[in-house]
């Protein structure tokens, strides 16, 4: 069974290059795993709006694994969140048919892990302070996710947990981002580690991870002293024969100090990465910010004045010429795609039309206005067209059979006092849902709670749906003519929509996740 379904994933990962999912038109592969492939795909729009996305595309014998699909979810939950120079951005969620995809942003480099191999091959090793450089952006980016708070300022408790080589990616233009929170914990995720199951790189979890142990943003930091341990000594520190040995290495071996293999390497640069390294996480860095900030000292008393993200991005481009020849052959390709439209394949039918997760733009009132004004003159032209109508003749025909079901349920974060009517019913059951006759016309899904914004979604019940919908706070009342105007919400918190927007017509307000089904 399993080899079918592999086989048929590989028939249909083959297929997706030259069609559109979505709203994107799809480029080469990039790169398959066993849970996804990756394709490079390009957004147009109008007045030349392009974007290059980078597609992570779900295997389709895995729609139906539900442990597989809350993680995915939580992921973007957690990457649309995220706005942060050195971690990656993901732009939206989305459904077409089946297929649930990821759109994220295109990023045109090599991980460090990749950088490392080339120069272990070439007999050379990353020079300290570029070490100490990109490890202090790394560092920046994790604490910007380590501080991370929900809607009502309580921290979140994230913790990357797969802090390695692999998922710190370089550009070609010397920037550093922190990919793949696949496996990240956080306090608000849907998904949970089974007990006894261990998620990470053993050589780069921290002993307390490894262990089981209760752990905390520290971990991230032991991960990330392994790794610039790593691009140091172009070696890896904790490697063994087999994991049993790696993990001997990383519990109970003593862990070397990089001036001790290397008689070259700053004193300094090692103390601080030997610090990443302890085992007790009390005698690591506090957070991810003061191990920057120390990073950061060293490069500014040792690298003066240098141009360290253009000594970066230089030698990428040296070591990786032909790669990026390749990678911009992709972007050709792509493009001579899209200026061939007979080669590409039709987009999803009217009843697979995606449903995207993300980020929307808030529509201006004119356009809204302008929506609802066509809304009505289309159902006066209607009633007047209905009304000329003539009935049809009425024929003796079979009785018809009982309809179809259409189960919708709704997640609702968070849960507490939410109530979900759907078509004018109160949902019920833990997540709520409710079986409608299957229809082709949409019905109304509404979400309320005290104290949080109202959200109104047209969902079409053609077939089962499950969507999420995170509410957020009403924003504050808006002071009356002499009365003291209210202090205004921080940046970045998503507390309310703008001043007239109506709440509950786009489902959240900037950093939540509705589902939404187009019809």
């Amino acid at each position: 069974m399993g080899a079918v379904a592999a086989e048929g994933d590989f028939q249909a990962r083959r297929r997706l290059t030259g069609s559109r999912l979505g709203q994107y038109l799809i480029g080469p592969r990039l790169g398959a795993g066993g849970t996804a492939s990756v394709y490079l795909a390009r957004l147009a729009g109008p007045h030349g709006f392009e974007r290059l996305v980078a597609l992570k595309v779900v295997h389709d014998h895995l729609s139906e694994e539900t442990e597989f699909i809350t993680q995915f979810l939580d992921e973007a939950n957690l990457l649309v969140r995220l706005d942060h120079p050195n971690i990656v951005r993901v732009h939206e969620l989305g459904r077409a048919g089946e297929t649930l995809y990821l759109a994220i942003e295109y990023l045109d480099g090599q991980p460090l892990s990749a950088l490392i191999d080339k120069l272990q091959r070439e007999r050379r090793r990353l020079p300290p302070e570029l070490v100490a450089w990109l490890g202090a952006r790394v560092a920046d980016g994790l604490a910007y996710a380590h501080a991370l708070k929900d809607a009502q300022g309580a921290p979140e408790g994230l913790v990357h947990r797969d802090i390695s080589p692999q998922n710190v990616f370089i550009t070609y233009d010397g920037s550093v981002k922190v990919i793949d929170f696949g496996i990240a914990r956080a306090r608000g995720r849907l998904s949970r580690t089974t007990v006894g199951r261990i998620k990470g790189k053993f050589s780069y979890m921290a002993p307390e991870q490894a262990l089981g142990s209760g752990f905390d943003h520290r971990a991230d930091l032991f991960a990330l002293g392994a790794s610039l341990h790593e691009a140091a000594a172009a070696a890896r520190l904790f490697k063994g024969e087999d994991e049993t040995d790696t993990l001997q290495k990383l519990l109970i071996d003593d862990i070397p100090d990089l001036t001790s293999t290397l008689t070259d390497f700053p004193a300094e640069l090692a103390s601080t990465l030997s610090r990443c390294l302890e085992r007790d996480p009390n005698a690591r860095h506090p957070t991810a910010a003061a191990l920057a900030t120390e990073l950061d000292a060293f490069v500014a008393k040792h690298a003066p004045g240098r141009d360290l993200r253009g000594e970066l991005a230089s030698l990428l481009g040296s070591l990786f010429a032909q790669e990026r020849e390749k990678q911009l052959a992709g972007i050709e390709e792509l493009k001579a795609l899209e200026a061939q439209p007979d080669t590409l394949r039709p987009t999803p039918s009217l009843d697979d039309r995606p449903s995207r997760v993300g980020l929307r733009a808030h529509r201006p009132r004119w356009a809204l206005g302008l929506a609802l004004g066509l809304a009505v003159a289309l159902a006066v032209v209607s009633l007047i067209l209905l009304g000329r109508a003539q009935p049809a003749p009425a024929q003796s025909e079979p009785p018809p059979a009982a309809p179809s079901l259409a189960t919708i349920e709704v997640v609702v974060e968070p849960a507490e006092g939410a109530q979900v009517l759907i078509d004018g019913r109160r949902a019920s059951g833990s997540p709520p849902r409710l079986a409608l006759p299957q229809a082709s016309h949409p019905v109304r899904v509404e979400v309320s709670a005290a104290g949080k914004q109202r959200v109104s979604l047209a969902v079409v019940p053609d077939r089962d749906r499950s969507m999420l919908v995170t509410l957020v706070d009403e924003p504050a009342a808006v002071p009356t003519a002499g009365a003291p105007a209210a202090s205004a919400p921080k940046p970045g918190k998503g507390k309310s929509a703008p001043a007239g927007q109506k709440s509950g017509k786009t489902g959240g307000s900037p950093g939540s996740l509705v589902t939404e089904y187009p019809f």
